[in-house]
């Protein structure tokens, strides 16, 4: 006889855990990933009807395992999704219920404080490893883009979160704060921001239950141009990327480098993402992350011979058992 697929998780509470208190009580949770500049989000509801079950205080600091105790068609094991700061805890009733929601940025606060900083004939692993010092965390940045040189660069009146996405958008790379690291790699690339090689994903009608295709309505650019400042001459100067009507970058760069860089940027960023797909499928798979590469077979010949990328993955546990909805962008 086939083993019945068994979902599992496993939560510590500032590396204490949590089985024998959560287990009895388990209601249900709900976790985001994304790709962006957001902060992954972990939602976890809990019985309370007895009212003795303990709060955590926000800032405590949640680690979460998913995935399957058994199974026959699934990975079996649990995959480490991270840690997770508590920064809300909310009671409701009847019946009375505790929903604890919790964000992948375990930092300090001080990530969201505006800071005025410069840095000049630096590159952008120097630039990261610097914010994430000073945040108490680990920059993982992918070679091919620590060694970017930056002529010069300000952080005008920003929080690091809000720069370090900035940097994310100047650069086309996924730029995320996660499990107290600050995380810096191109958008698509097949390796992580540490090396490893990232899995392919393929995938057809078969695998999940419903789904939704948009094409999205192109905007009039069909590249981008930007002005940078001759040190030389003293006078802007112009690069662009594309082709048609460009869009006009605000900024004045530092150097022709650093403009090219943006233009080149921005002018993927328009590319990316014409089309999007949205799939419930039918056996989560936990190991899915953002940024991953996906093939789709078995739609039509416009749905097929997209390349794909993994924008975000929601995942729910609970008396339905384990399910998961991803969304897809055209690479």
């Amino acid at each position: 006889m086939a083993d019945a697929n068994i979902a599992g998780l496993r939560l510590t509470l500032d590396g204490v855990d949590l089985a024998d208190k959560i287990n009895p009580r388990f209601v249900g949770l709900s976790l985001s990933e994304k790709r962006g500049g957001e902060a992954d989000e972990l939602s976890l509801t809990l019985h309370d009807a007895d009212g003795r079950l303990a709060l955590p205080e926000p800032g405590k600091v949640i680690s979460l395992a998913l995935g399957w105790k058994s199974g026959t068609d699934v990975t079996v094991g649990l995959v480490d999704k991270g840690r997770f700061t508590v920064d809300e805890v909310e009671l409701t009733g009847p019946p009375d219920q505790v929903q604890i929601r919790a964000r992948s940025a375990d930092l300090n606060g001080e990530y969201r404080k505006r800071r005025t900083t410069a840095w000049k004939n630096t590159t952008v692993g120097a630039i990261l490893q610097d914010i994430a010092s000073r945040n108490g965390i680990a920059a993982k940045v992918h070679p091919d883009l620590a060694d970017k040189a930056i002529t010069a660069i300000d952080q005008h009146g920003k929080s690091d979160m809000a720069f370090v996405k900035d940097l994310g958008s100047r650069y086309d790379a996924v730029a995320t704060w996660k499990d107290r690291n600050l995380i810096f790699m191109p958008v698509g690339s097949a390796t992580t921001a540490s090396g490893a090689t990232l899995r392919s994903l393929a995938l057809t009608k078969r695998d999940g239950w419903s789904w939704r295709f948009t094409r999205a309505q192109r905007d009039e650019y069909g590249g981008a141009e930007a002005a940078w400042h001759n040190q030389v001459t003293g006078k802007k100067e112009k690069v662009s990327t594309g082709s048609g009507k460009k869009k006009r970058l605000k900024r004045v760069y530092a150097s022709e480098a650093d403009a090219q860089q943006a233009t080149d940027a921005e002018a993927a960023k328009r590319k990316r993402g014409a089309f999007q797909f949205e799939y419930e499928l039918a056996t989560a798979d936990t190991r899915l992350q953002p940024n991953l590469r996906v093939t789709l077979s078995g739609w039509n010949t416009t749905i097929d011979a997209i390349t794909w990328l993994v924008a975000s993955v929601d995942t729910t546990m609970g008396s339905a058992g384990l399910k998961q909805r991803i969304t897809l962008e055209s690479a």
